[in-house]
């Protein structure tokens, strides 16, 4: 067994986790889990995948990906092609690397303050607008006036506008899926989705992309797509959730119903897998 194979497998063990546990924390197949634990990197996807299945692995598991990856670089396959640089550059890039590293993790240290900070806006929207809707409800209220001459007036008015209008015409209701994205990035709601199912499309855009699509609990489907290959599947309308797992968001594209999906929040960010949620609103 290769050591860094032997480092994460006992990681796991001591955490308690079997490769099923893993398999469904990480949302990585079993049989890349025990690839990677019996060092058989040739046995994954990609060189891509092997650093990413890797990161996703000493995470679950508790152990710093950052530093098990520099730890083994030599055992673990490059994606990128190696490009020779100065001293003083190499010096430069690990001195930025560290900075935003530290910047990340301090970050990490103030999100119970962040959460709390939100919660405490959010009453204090709510209260306020309860107040100012109260408000106006009290200065709505004005004084009646005798208006039986003008009542008795309106009504006549008014039946005689009621025999010459004529029926209007139903409005045409509006149709085809919405997809909006919700607070946490990553989640989208679904809405007014066909009764006869769901079409979605997922495309390797611009370069590879390892996919999973799931529904509910299960696992529909799972590819490698090539630059502009597309999957197509209907989504039965009994399905409330389902996702898509890339292994590589930046090229990967989404269309639902089809409209594109806006991936540019989830893009944006450092990690490169990504699980995507779609729930579905009846």
């Amino acid at each position: 067994m290769d050591e860094i194979g032997q480092k994460l497998r006992n990681a796991r063990i001591k955490k308690g986790y079997t490769i099923d546990d893993l398999q469904q924390i990480t949302k990585i197949q079993k049989r890349y889990l025990i690839a990677i634990e019996e060092g058989q990197f040739d046995h994954l996807p990609g060189d891509f995948y092997v650093r990413a299945f890797i990161k996703q692995y000493s995470d679950a598991v508790g152990i710093s990906s950052d530093d098990l990856l520099e730890e083994y670089k030599a055992e673990i396959p490059n994606s990128q092609p190696t490009q020779e640089k100065s001293a003083p550059e190499e010096t430069k890039t690990r001195t930025i690397k560290e900075e935003s590293n530290s910047f990340f993790s301090n970050l990490g240290n103030f999100i119970p303050q962040i959460v709390v900070g939100i919660v405490v806006l959010v009453i204090i929207g709510v209260i306020a607008f309860g107040m100012i809707h109260r408000n106006q409800n009290a200065s709505d209220v004005t004084i009646p006036k005798d208006n039986t001459a003008q009542t008795t007036k309106t009504k006549k008015t008014a039946k005689k506008s009621a025999k010459s209008t004529t029926p209007k015409k139903a409005a045409t209701k509006v149709t085809g899926a919405t997809v909006k994205e919700s607070a946490t990035a990553g989640t989208y709601t679904i809405t007014n989705a066909p009764a006869d199912g769901l079409k979605v499309v997922v495309e390797g855009s611009g370069g590879q992309a390892w996919i999973q699509f799931g529904e509910g609990s299960a696992t529909t489907w799972q590819q490698a797509l090539a630059a502009d290959e597309k999957k197509s599947t209907t989504v039965a309308s009994d399905t409330t959730t389902f996702t898509v797992q890339t292994g590589n968001v930046n090229n990967t594209k989404v269309t639902i119903d089809g409209k594109a999906v806006d991936l540019s929040k989830s893009q944006s960010g450092s990690t490169i897998v990504k699980t995507l949620t779609f729930n579905i609103e009846k």
